[in-house]
């Protein structure tokens, strides 16, 4: 699956939990997907579980006990309310026992298959299964696959196939059935693996609606299938089950105070008393190198409850979107402090005017305790790292990208003569829409499309209209002729999208006063980034000789010049390698252990949560 599809539907997934006020259990592929023989034109079958707060439940009126979403760009979603889905668990449904054993999980909650499928073990009908898949194959056969019907879809046999091979495991294993199609095929005649392969490629290539000739040794099978009398022996639904009310009871009761999922830790939350340990002004305003147009950076430190630590998600911070507030969950910050991460230790060191708030626990983190050789290399590679994005601004300023971005037909070339034609210019002198077209893709020749265009055929068009584009293919009849070959560059195209989407989050996200000064100083560099190149090397320094770190710079006015652009690039430069050369020499001399006392630094994050309990 895309990125872009996954994240399409995890928005979706989080949207609907806003929107109607429940928590998503779990969530998964259900259909063709799940089952491994979508059409290229099939949807995604989006299928949860979804609870109420407690506090719903102790109403009169009843919750709500299913969510129906319309279909929107290839997405199809439902779901079924908790205490529903139980009362369906204890019927075997077979729907349900497909969501629980799909391939496909878009979301889950922590131990809630382990628990589901624990609790559909002691209840499971292999009587009710079993009658759920028959049923289906019945209803295939006599409807979308009647003996009238001279041609009938791919899809119905397919469908037809899997319910009766579904049915035949759980008459043989006693247990719900696979939901991968291929892992049934044990139970199909093996003469017939090649006809399913043959069909398979056929499905994977044509639309849902698509249809062809009847397979007359597949219809034998069905046919004497459907007929067979039911299984003796076999288990009914039970008719109470207390393991699924305690189930239901657990999973809608009422969290602790001190639960928190993931999800919920926002910047507002983690800055709420019960969680947060330090926050302060960081930044411009911390190194005394502010302007009265300087951004108000936010740097803080917070600690997750037990609750949360002991579950199966983590967390290690939340930041903004342009990262100017970051509040590091107080494991991460420690792990920070033991790779001397200069960020992380000059939290340590804020002037007393920029701290907000501090917890009296912060008072176990001594900075000596992590002052270390290694403060060179952590000092030293981030201020190199400086220099680099400060040359990188120049290449944005000099290589804008257009405000649109170029389509993949731009990419197209029809094969002509020794050389080629752009596929835009070649349809618009024959007056051909590339809606119009149908693409094949030539085997063995990567990229390469042969272009089918019949009035009388209604062709799926050569791209999608998806933000994300590619290449769209068609059903084409066999006798056609393409009328030309196309040779598709997706590698540049996609070269393309990136620049472009690098360049204008880049446009979006700039402080705009910064821009015009570094475009005004006309020196090729982010005179900025400059700046912390220096001071980052004479902080380095500073701990070598003097074992501490002091933010606020003695020689603040000469890092104002720095920042107004008054040097040039290869002279800062040079500074910067004298000053990198003093800095190794004051480390190679210095008393500074070589690294971080790796478990006296854990004994101090151990001291810290008992403290906080």
């Amino acid at each position: 699956m895309k990125m872009n599809m996954e994240s399409e539907i995890q928005n979706l997934l989080s949207e609907t939990e806003q929107r109607l006020g429940v928590r998503i259990l779990y969530a998964c592929e259900s259909g063709s997907r799940a089952w491994g023989f979508a059409s290229p034109d099939s949807d995604f079958d989006i299928r949860f579980i979804y609870a109420y707060p407690e506090s719903e439940y102790l109403k009169i009126s009843s919750v709500t006990e299913t969510i129906e979403i319309p279909i929107k760009d290839d997405l199809d979603p439902g779901g079924w309310e908790v205490r529903k889905a139980l009362s369906l668990l204890r019927k075997s449904n077979g729907a349900l026992s497909e969501w629980l054993h799909s391939p496909i999980v878009y979301r889950e909650e922590p131990g809630f298959l382990e628990q589901w499928r624990s609790a559909y073990t002691e209840v499971f009908s292999d009587k009710a299964l079993y009658d759920h898949y028959r049923g289906l194959a019945r209803q295939m056969w006599m409807g979308s696959l009647s003996r009238e019907n001279e041609s009938v879809r791919a899809k119905a046999y397919l469908y037809c196939l899997r319910s009766t091979l579904s049915a035949l495991w759980v008459a043989d294993k006693k247990a719900p059935s696979p939901v991968e199609f291929s892992k049934l095929l044990g139970y199909l005649p093996s003469h017939l693996h090649s006809t399913i392969d043959t069909l398979l490629e056929y499905k994977s290539d044509s639309g849902e609606k698509e249809t062809m000739p009847r397979i007359l040794e597949l219809d034998e099978f069905l046919e004497t299938e459907v007929e067979i009398s039911p299984v003796k022996g076999m288990q009914r639904p039970p008719a109470e089950c207390p393991g699924l009310d305690r189930l239901f009871q657990n999973t809608v009761k009422s969290r602790g105070r001190n639960y928190i999922k993931k999800s919920e830790f926002t910047l507002s939350r983690v800055r709420e008393k019960d969680l947060l340990l330090f926050e302060a002004v960081a930044g411009s305003q911390a190194y005394g190198t502010n302007t009265p147009k300087s951004d108000i950076d936010l740097r803080g430190i917070f600690a997750a409850p037990d609750s949360f630590l002991t579950a199966a998600e983590s967390i290690e911070q939340v930041q903004d979107e342009k990262g100017d507030e970051v509040y590091y969950e107080l494991g991460k910050y420690m792990q920070l402090l033991m790779k001397s991460n200069p960020n992380a230790l000059e939290m340590l060191c804020m002037p007393k005017d920029c701290i907000r708030y501090r917890h009296p626990v912060m008072d176990l983190l001594a900075p000596q305790l992590f002052l270390t050789k290694q403060c060179e290399m952590s000092f030293g590679g981030y201020a190199l790292g400086q220099v680099r994005k400060a040359r990188g601004l120049n290449k944005k300023i000099v290589n804008p990208e257009p405000e649109k971005r170029r389509d993949l037909i731009d990419f197209c070339q029809v094969l002509s003569g020794q050389g080629g034609e752009n596929l835009k210019e070649w349809l618009k002198t024959r007056g051909i829409s590339p809606n119009d077209c149908g693409l094949v893709a030539v085997n063995h020749a990567p990229n390469t499309y042969a272009i089918f265009h019949d009035s009388s055929i209604q062709y799926r068009g050569m791209f999608s209209t998806s933000k994300e584009q590619d290449v769209r293919c068609s059903s084409v009849p066999k006798e056609a002729e393409p009328i030309g070959w196309m040779v598709c560059n997706v590698d540049a195209f996609k070269r393309h999208c990136k620049l472009h989407k690098e360049y204008w989050k880049w446009v979006e996200a700039r402080n705009e006063d910064r821009f015009i000064v570094n475009s005004e100083h006309g020196k090729g560099y982010d005179s900025k980034n400059m700046m912390h190149t220096l001071r980052l090397l004479e902080i380095a320094e500073m701990i070598a000789t003097d074992g501490i770190i002091q933010l606020r710079s003695p020689n603040v006015s000469f890092l104002m010049q720095v920042r107004a652009g008054e040097f040039s690039y290869d002279e800062l430069l040079k500074m910067a390698e004298e000053k990198m050369a003093r800095v190794s020499e004051a480390y190679a001399n210095c008393s500074l252990p070589e690294t971080v006392d790796f478990y006296r630094a854990n004994e101090v994050l151990c001291e810290m949560r008992e403290f906080l309990r």
